[in-house]
């Protein structure tokens, strides 16, 4: 009796699974070509081909700046509030209205200080009567004094009453005054000549004086915009390195397109602690030398002071100049198709050049990263200061290498390498 046949199904699954089987032993032997191809040279020995990026030295226009931030403020101006506690009402100017010295700004509530001077005057009258009167009675004790007929007690008592009666008159005067100088305090005018700039003021708002312990409301302030500076903020490490009347180039924000030259005007001499890191920092403002009547106090603006600047200096990238631990500098020159360690001596730098005072010579090829057979710090030596007008070494100079450089340095492993800032 023959054995029954296999189902359709079966078979197909069968298919199915020896297909899936074949599959993935397929994609193991092409996975372990593809290591094979990898870990092959590295098990004979053979380093692995690397491509290092290189750039050629030539020559460029570096200038070491200093970049600070700050806020544009009048040179002279007066902020604007009152000796006196009061409620505004009339606003007599408008913001960005220009005015004159004693030019009336706002009012405020007068009616209080009218009703004390009124009272006031009244007792200084009435404190003039009492005065009359004891004047005049004193002058009649003088009389009967000097006949004997009233005792020197009646004579003293009157003296006395007359004395303070007039007393009394001077302290209301007094009070009279202060209350009139009160008065005159009600009316907010221009201190000087300037441009009005004026708070978000209403009228009925309550303000305060500036006696009170928050220094009172600022109303504003009268500021002459035909002098603007820029005052910003330099950290502790800069500042030594600014002088007064200095040069620097200002750009506001909002004018991206118009840079504007300014001088150092002060320097401060204590410093301030910023409230977010604690960093030190001088207060420095800078004098625009030109106006501009789209200029507003407040706006931001950038300010560059320039250090120092070198016109068709030797110049390499910035990332193609290592240090070591002792801040010597060197660049990994190419030699034929392998690199070299050699030492450079290195001057100003931008945000994208170093000055190559001396060790390179335009021309020469310098890579931008670190070569992978170079590991670990290199033992390269600082390179003596050059002469005087002469930043590379004239060819003939005693060099291994024979053409004017020092002498390349072998790597060595052990440590690590900094790429210069």
């Amino acid at each position: 009796m023959s054995p029954p046949a296999a189902s359709p199904s079966r078979r197909l699954r069968s298919t199915f699974r020896t297909l899936a089987a074949l599959a993935v032993l397929g994609g193991c032997l092409w996975g372990g070509v593809v290591g094979w191809r990898h870990l092959k040279p590295s098990l004979l020995g053979d380093k692995r081909a690397e491509k290092v990026p290189t750039v050629k030295v030539r020559t460029a226009a570096i200038a070491e700046d200093i970049i600070a931030v700050g806020r544009l403020r009048a040179v002279f101006s007066t902020e604007l509030r009152s000796e006196i506690n009061g409620r505004i009402v009339k606003i007599l100017a408008a913001d960005g209205q220009k005015m004159t010295k004693n030019q009336e700004i706002l009012r405020l509530d007068q009616q209080d200080l009218l009703t004390q001077i009124q009272e006031i005057e009244r007792s200084i009258e009435a404190a003039k009567l009492r005065a009359q009167r004891a004047r005049r009675d004193h002058e009649r004790l003088v009389d009967l004094q000097q006949r004997g007929v009233v005792t020197l007690k009646d004579f003293e008592d009157s003296r006395i009453t007359y004395s303070l009666a007039e007393n009394d008159a001077a302290i209301a005067e007094a009070r009279a005054a202060n209350l009139r100088d009160k008065l005159n305090k009600t009316i907010i005018r221009a201190p000087h000549d300037g441009t009005l700039l004026l708070r978000d003021l209403t009228e009925g708002q309550v303000i305060t004086g500036a006696a009170a312990q928050n220094g009172g409301t600022l109303l504003g302030e009268v500021a002459d915009l035909s002098l603007l500076m820029v005052r910003t903020n330099i950290n502790e490490i800069d500042v030594a390195r600014i002088k007064l009347a200095d040069q620097a180039r200002v750009r506001v924000d909002s004018m991206r397109s118009v840079l504007m030259s300014g001088s150092v005007k002060r320097i401060a001499t204590s410093a301030l602690e910023t409230g977010s890191d604690r960093t030190r920092v001088f207060p420095v403002d800078v004098i625009l030398e030109e106006g501009d009547e789209r200029l507003r106090p407040g706006m931001s603006a950038t300010v560059m002071f320039t250090l120092a600047r070198v016109e068709d200096a030797i110049a390499a990238p910035l990332n193609a100049v290592f240090s070591t631990a002792e801040s010597a500098r060197y660049v990994f020159l190419r030699k034929g198709e392998t690199f070299v360690a050699h030492a450079v001596e290195t001057g100003i730098a931008d945000t994208r050049n170093v000055q190559i005072v001396s060790g390179l010579q335009v021309g020469d090829e310098v890579a931008r990263s670190r070569p992978l057979e170079f590991e670990g710090e290199l033992p390269v030596a600082t390179l003596a200061p050059p002469p005087a007008m002469k930043p590379r070494v004239n060819k003939g100079s005693e060099s291994k290498a024979g053409d004017g450089r020092p002498a390349p340095v072998k790597p060595s492993p052990g440590g690590k390498s900094n790429r210069t800032s």
